[in-house]
């Protein structure tokens, strides 16, 4: 017998089990490390590494969910300009009056009219001084 082993033998010494190498990251919103020397990607929170193909996964789905986002926002920004707060109370007005089945009344004296009797408009600083000064009148009586 030889105290030599046969040269396709590999040595015990040259093998290295490094367990926690190639553990799956669990990490919910996946932030990567590419290293591009030994052409790896890596989570950079757990340091787990992720095949490629998850990766682009990830990215493509974070992708389209940024794409629907942006849609949504810019859906709300058209909704934002279309908005004009002065016109709520026409509105309203006009889907009570559509065909004529309602009629508005009066604020002051409660009796129905068309709209159609509405014949000129006043300006608002000029009734919002007309009724302090009416209020007024009113305390001094």
């Amino acid at each position: 017998m030889t105290d030599r082993l046969p040269e396709k033998v590999i040595s015990i010494e040259q093998v290295k089990i490094n367990r926690s190498r190639d553990k799956i990251c669990k990490c919910s919103n996946r932030r990567f490390e590419i290293d591009t020397r030994n052409r790896k990607i890596h989570c950079r929170d757990c340091g787990a590494m992720i095949a490629p193909y998850d990766a682009m996964y990830d990215l493509a789905m974070k992708g389209n969910r940024l794409q629907g986002e942006v849609n949504q926002l810019l859906e709300q920004r058209k909704q934002i300009i279309n908005y004009k707060p002065w016109l709520v109370t026409i509105k309203k007005l006009e889907r009570q009056y559509r065909g004529k089945k309602m009629l508005p009344c009066c604020p002051r004296c409660d009796e129905p009219f068309y709209l159609e009797e509405l014949t000129s408009w006043t300006g608002k600083p000029f009734a919002d001084g007309n009724q302090s000064l009416m209020m007024i009148l009113f305390i001094t009586l």
